[in-house]
């Protein structure tokens, strides 16, 4: 009776990895699949496409690239689909490239879906399109390229049966592109809390909530509920007012969309917590009476206030490690660089977290080692309102080479909280000192 049920189970086994042994072919094999599915796309060459009227110039693959070309010969932009994609581009020619970029893809996976040889192909790496519009006289108009991997998750997105409308597909690549546009842009105008660092990649959106001391521990209690309700109540905030909202549900469900949220102490960067957000929490979430005010939500975890209009983004742009995605005053278009502003530039973490970026970032040179060569290198730079470091010189020099390393190291620091004056971020003048100490592990070094 044990044998039989032995037997069983590796028969099982056998029988389910079968598929997968029968699908690993050599990579030879799979270029020339690819390259006798552009052979048979020859007798389209040189005919107009019907769905997106452009015509098919060349096709032609190489042992890592599929090459594609159309020529319009309107070379005048006019949308392909006006009805489904007015005013979702800057400019005609934006318009027509994502569509053409989405028509290729959908072809390539609905004839994917009809080979199992070309499929193969599909479900390896080993593919870029890159396909160009050209005007008649060769003339680039537009060009993108993609990867097999978009086209897998193309049928993916189409629960594996890719629709015979594209236009039906269009669609949802549509919503799907509203979908990414609405995890990133999530905001929560709070004085203690801020999501930043927003990176959508696939499946995940990996967000970081930085949070001052106080909040810190309120939102880390009963698994991070405040941190999770936070982003959820944010989200859907800003989703359910769109008409498409239940086809966002959708493609979440279809996706498999999960949420990671890194909770971060601004006084203390290294100490976080995660929390998961599952598509399952997301939809569960999007059924229930949306959260009418998130920020008096938040501030009933949190206390402290809501920021107002005018100081919209004032947390990250005082804490925020990105803090060009959030501000609290716009650009100057001021020439000017200030000596003296209203409120000086500053270092995120101040002189402490200055401090640490020295230690990790200064190399001290060789023969400054040997020589015993000390001292302190004072550098005059201008912070630009953006917080990046510019016009580095030396105002009190020690020696060339120790000079040299502090330019150097000054030039790599990350951002800075720029000036503000009169409400707007400014240029200002900063000087900072870069000490240059031997002990006794640099000499041993």
């Amino acid at each position: 009776m044990t044998f039989k049920k032995y037997f069983y189970t590796l028969f099982s086994v056998l029988l389910i990895s079968a598929p997968l042994f029968a699908q690993r072919v050599t990579e030879d094999q799979l270029v020339k699949r690819a390259k006798l599915y552009v052979s048979q796309q020859k007798d389209k060459i040189g005919k107009n496409d019907r769905v997106i009227n452009l015509k098919l110039a060349k096709m032609y693959a190489t042992d890592r690239t599929v090459k594609v070309v159309y020529t319009k010969e309107n070379t005048a932009f006019a949308t392909l689909f006006p009805e489904q994609t007015e005013g979702r581009f800057k400019t005609e020619a934006q318009e027509n490239r994502f569509v053409v970029r989405e028509y290729m893809i959908w072809k390539a996976a609905t004839d994917a879906l009809a080979s199992a040889s070309f499929a193969s192909v599909i479900r390896n790496d080993l593919y870029t399109w890159l396909v160009d519009v050209v005007s008649p006289d060769g003339t680039e108009l537009y060009n993108f390229d993609f990867k097999t991997l978009s086209v897998r998750n193309a049928i993916d997105l189409c629960g594996g049966k890719m629709p015979t409308d594209f236009r039906d597909y269009l669609a949802k690549t549509l919503i799907e592109r509203a979908l990414h546009s609405l995890l990133k842009d999530v905001y929560l105008p709070h004085d203690s809390a801020g999501f930043c660092n927003v990176d959508l990649k696939y499946q995940r959106l990996t967000v970081d909530l930085l949070t001052t001391h106080n909040g810190y521990s309120v939102l880390k209690e009963h698994s991070g509920e405040a941190a999770r309700n936070a982003w959820l109540g944010s989200f859907m905030k800003t989703s359910k007012s769109k008409r498409y909202f239940k086809d966002l549900c959708d493609i979440i469900k279809v996706r498999q969309i999960s949420v990671e949220i890194k909770l971060r102490d601004v006084s203390d960067l290294q100490d976080s917590a995660m929390f998961k957000i599952y598509p399952t929490d997301i939809l569960e979430f999007a059924a229930k009476p949306a959260i009418a005010d998130v920020e008096s939500y938040i501030i009933g975890k949190l206390g402290g206030k809501k920021q107002t209009a005018e100081s919209r983004g004032k947390f990250i742009a005082q804490y925020g490690p990105n803090r060009t995605v959030l501000t609290a005053a716009a650009p100057s278009k001021s020439k000017r660089i200030y000596e003296v502003a209203e409120e000086m530039p500053s270092y995120p973490g101040g002189k402490q977290a200055i401090a640490a970026y020295m230690a990790r970032a200064v190399k001290y040179p060789g023969p400054c080692v040997d020589q015993r060569i000390e001292g302190r290198v004072v550098c005059r730079f201008t912070i630009t309102k953006e917080g990046n470091l510019k016009d580095i010189v030396v105002t009190q020099s020690v020696d060339p080479l120790l000079d040299r390393e502090a330019v150097r190291v000054l030039s790599l620091m990350p951002k800075w909280i720029p000036a503000k004056h009169n409400g707007e971020r400014v240029d200002s003048k900063y000087s900072l000192p870069v000490t240059f100490r031997l002990t006794a592990q640099t000499a041993e070094n």
